[in-house]
């Protein structure tokens, strides 16, 4: 047989570690510790999972926010909308009756009353949108200010109807459905309190999302 049978009787080269005489093994290099790489390993995984935890939290809050407050609003908002345009369209007549016993509107445009009830059904439409996807869009704002603006129109209107009139009369926002209240001007109480709550309704829808995102801003 030949030496190269025999590695441990090959002749050491100068490129050769040192062999420890107890173990038989290789000297490790100067400086070497295989604690300590035990140590930086355990270190990079804390690392690690500090990171991951930050990105976790960081995915976490950039969940997209759902405006619960806002599209509740903009429902309810919605509802006032399309009930009464439906009412309208149901009985379009006795609605252009009740308008022409206010005297407030002239008699040449009093044709135009039977596009009120399709109109409040055709906002309520756009609101559905809005309540969907373009609540934060220009198109959702937009909506929402002409809703708003079409509200404080009705409540000026009622202001110049006659007292004596609106309650007989009643306001026609239901056509001809009215709410018993058994209170004097009874009429003019309740759609002013139903307009002042939608009023209040737009507001939310309008402010909420910017304070629910400036609070998001904050807390990150």
């Amino acid at each position: 047989m030949t030496r190269s049978f025999f590695p441990s009787c090959r002749a050491l080269r100068d490129s050769d570690r040192p062999i420890d005489s107890a173990s038989g093994l290789p000297i490790p290099p100067m400086g070497h510790n295989p604690d300590a790489e035990r140590e930086d390993d355990s270190f990079k995984e804390g690392v690690d999972k500090a990171v991951w935890k930050k990105a976790e939290s960081e995915r976490v809050h950039d969940k997209p926010p759902r405006y619960l407050f806002a599209r509740v609003s903009v429902f309810l908002i919605m509802l006032l909308w399309v009930i009464p345009g439906f009412l309208k369209v149901k009985d379009i007549s006795a609605f252009m009756g009740i308008v022409e016993q206010h005297e407030v509107i002239p008699e040449q445009y009093e044709p135009l009353l039977m596009w009120v009830g399709p109109g409040e059904l055709v906002m309520g439409l756009l609101l559905v949108f809005v309540m969907g996807s373009e609540l934060r869009k220009p198109f959702g704002k937009l909506v929402l200010l002409a809703s708003m603006a079409l509200i404080g129109v009705f409540t000026y209107y009622l202001t110049l109807v006659d007292p004596v009139v609106l309650q007989t009369s009643g306001c026609g926002c239901l056509s001809d459905y009215r709410i018993a209240s058994g209170i004097e001007d009874g009429p003019r109480y309740f759609a002013y309190g139903k307009n002042l709550i939608l009023l209040i309704l737009h507001v939310v829808a309008l402010l909420g999302p910017a304070m629910v995102d400036s609070r998001r801003r904050h807390a990150g």
